[in-house]
């Protein structure tokens, strides 16, 4: 899960940048790449005893995320699809 974590939170961090703060339109994963996202969510929100907000498993920093069936990308504010490097 870090690996994910990791670069989903950097290309947010760089998504920001090139657009003044604008949010992308959503995360596209994998079904397996989402699996092990939240299975690794999961142990985090449950070993620090911090509160499962409802869709957790479905938003990532305020970003939707959706389950698609080739690849892992950021969608950008303009609907470009972003590949994630994992």
């Amino acid at each position: 899960m870090a690996d994910i974590y990791i670069t989903m939170t950097k290309a947010l961090q760089d998504h920001w940048k090139a657009h003044n703060n604008a949010y992308p339109l959503r995360f596209e994963l994998d079904a397996q790449t989402n699996k092990e996202l939240v299975e690794g969510r999961r142990m985090v929100i449950t070993t620090m005893n911090f509160k499962f907000e409802p869709g957790w498993e479905t938003e990532f920093q305020g970003c939707d995320i959706v389950v698609v069936n080739d690849g892992n990308f950021l969608v950008d504010k303009d609907g470009n699809r972003v590949p994630l490097a994992l």
